[in-house]
């Protein structure tokens, strides 16, 4: 696994915003990552803070990105169908998709969070 810090990356200066802790981009085998430590966002109406991981390169064409959350957080509708284990700990995610990969990073977790505080499927 390498790790690259904000430094590294001008992308990830937005995404770091939004968060309390570290933000970096990750490899995992094929997967790109980025580990977001103390994510704020909306969900079902409450703002929450956690752990998340947005993956720029799901291999399924249908969803070619997703977000996992530390913990199942979101309105009702939304269909919780994984766990996935990366970056050595199991995350939760839901079924969102066709969030492209060819946008700016802060614009694909934007649109996942979306989800979250809508609470249905597109």
């Amino acid at each position: 696994m390498s790790t690259e810090t904000l430094e590294g990356d001008v992308r990830l200066r937005p995404i770091a915003d939004l968060c309390d802790g570290e933000v970096s981009f990750r490899k995992e085998g094929w997967r790109e990552l980025i580990f977001m430590q103390g994510l704020r966002f909306y969900a079902g109406g409450v703002e929450r803070k956690m752990d998340a991981v947005l993956c720029l390169n799901h291999d399924n064409p249908t969803y070619p990105t997703k977000l996992y959350l530390a913990e199942q957080a979101g309105g009702p509708g939304l269909n919780w169908n994984e766990t996935a284990y990366l970056l050595g700990r199991s995350w939760h995610t839901f079924s969102w998709r066709d969030v492209r990969a060819d946008q700016p990073w802060i614009d694909i977790l934007a649109a996942h969070l979306r989800a979250t505080d809508r609470g249905v499927q597109p």
